[in-house]
């Protein structure tokens, strides 16, 4: 941050026309105003890129971090956001310069898939993030303590007291690993290799382990929140994956029994990811477009 205000107020803004900001939104939004201000007071144009997909929530709240984004979006000369709830949001207060622009999955991802040939073992559940509640983690074990001939594997940080709250709910069960972090390759072929991947997460931007998901060639179960519709809607008569409500614990049982039972369509959602991510979230598609947004502000 004292980085950015430094070149602000040194020569090396004269050396540039645009100046792109990132946000989480929440207080960071204070800053993203102030530099936005900078930046037009040296005559630069700005983008304001929001990595988050709460914004359709903020402004149902009307609280002051939606009445300060809002200021932030009008200071901007673009706007980016992940998804399209986002995206109708800012168009339904009159912000005309907003885009909306995917994550693209990570050539590391892509290398991963290519240099190896792994086989899907028949019953094991995926989830892959940060083990907390919001990410859906009490109604995927929930939905999972019943089914028989599975494995659930959870992949991702989790902290002693989650550890602990999960054991003390289903002890030690044999059906159950808690593998904690692992490194990055791993955890792609660990999706490669799964049966189903689930994610009932309550709420998301753009989720880059579904874009990972799909790049591994996965069959997905997850929740209609954030970018996720559009990332894995149905088109021409194709499945990408199974949506379910967040916080519905038997209708994800349903949908995760229904894969396990449907090899045909398994193998099709398959098939069809890996198809749509390297098309529309490949790098160099993505790049494309973010020149795009910087050549017409």
């Amino acid at each position: 941050y004292r980085k950015i205000l430094s070149d602000f107020n040194s020569k090396v803004c004269e050396n540039h026309d645009i100046v792109h900001l990132t946000s989480s939104g929440s207080f960071s939004l204070y800053r993203d105003l102030y530099l936005i201000n900078k930046a037009k007071n040296k005559g630069l144009k700005t983008v304001i890129h929001f990595h988050f997909g709460r914004i359709p929530e903020l402004a149902q709240q009307n609280n002051w971090e939606w009445k300060l984004l809002k200021r932030v979006v009008l200071k901007a000369d673009r706007t980016i956001v992940l998804d399209k709830m986002s995206y109708e949001t800012l168009l339904s207060i009159g912000i005309t310069s907003v885009k909306i622009l995917p994550n693209p999955v990570a050539p590391i991802v892509e290398k991963v898939v290519s240099e190896n040939k792994i086989s899907h073992k028949k019953g094991e559940i995926l989830f892959v993030g940060h083990v907390l509640r919001t990410k859906g983690i009490f109604e995927l074990l929930e939905a999972c303590s019943t089914i028989g001939g599975i494995h659930l594997k959870i992949v991702g940080h989790i902290t002693q007291y989650m550890q602990q709250e999960i054991e003390r709910i289903y002890g030690k069960p044999e059906w159950l690993s808690i593998c904690g972090e692992m490194p990055y390759e791993e955890v792609v072929k660990e999706m490669m290799g799964c049966d189903v991947f689930v994610l009932p997460t309550y709420t998301e931007g753009f989720p880059n382990v579904i874009i990972e998901a799909m790049a591994a060639g996965c069959a997905i179960v997850t929740t209609p929140v954030g970018a996720i519709p559009e990332m894995l809607e149905s088109e021409d008569n194709k499945h990408y994956g199974l949506l379910v409500e967040p916080h519905d614990s038997s209708k994800l049982h349903e949908a995760i029994i229904s894969l396990l039972k449907n090899d045909s369509l398994k193998n099709e959602m398959r098939k069809n990811v890996r198809i749509r991510v390297f098309e529309r979230y490949n790098m160099p598609a993505v790049w494309k477009q973010l020149v795009s947004i910087w050549t017409t502000c």
